[in-house]
């Protein structure tokens, strides 16, 4: 069951990587659509990480590094997406300041993006409490996003 679930989100996120290429979003509607998508995703494996971190789950190195690896390639995901004009109208929680102060949210993806890097390799070590460490950064550099750029 386990191996059917990974294989699944393989291929979901295969399906991500593949949009994400040729992301060219015919209307702002697709873009929120395919944004939402991949933050639904990172929350999902986020979450499995948390359980463990907070002690509510066991540690099982392999799949902590597998979730984290699917954060990591995720988090390249959003950005284009986030910047498609008029996708921060109708059904998104997009602010605008995202046009506004472009070059601020692009820098914090790059932070995202490199926390999430961070933690995969970390956690592919033997030391928890760097894992656990890495996984707050990871954690601060979300909401480093989403209190400037998040309605």
């Amino acid at each position: 069951m386990k191996t059917l679930a990974q294989a699944m989100v393989m291929v979901v996120v295969g399906t991500l990587i593949a949009g994400g290429a040729l992301a060219q979003f015919a209307k702002p509607e697709d873009a929120i659509k395919y944004r939402k998508s991949v933050m639904v995703l990172i929350a999902q494996h986020f979450k499995s990480m948390g359980a463990v971190v907070q002690g509510k789950a066991e540690y099982d190195q392999q799949a902590f590094v597998a979730n984290a690896e699917v954060v990591k390639m995720l988090a390249t995901l959003p950005w284009e997406a986030s910047l498609e004009p008029g996708s921060d109208k109708g059904d998104t929680t997009l602010s605008p300041a995202v046009f506004d102060k472009r070059e601020d949210f692009e820098k914090t993806a790059r932070s995202f993006e490199t926390a999430t890097a961070k933690l995969a390799e970390t956690a592919k070590g033997s030391d928890f409490d760097a894992v656990k460490a890495q996984f707050g950064e990871v954690a601060k550099s979300c909401k480093g996003c989403h209190k400037p750029f998040r309605k």
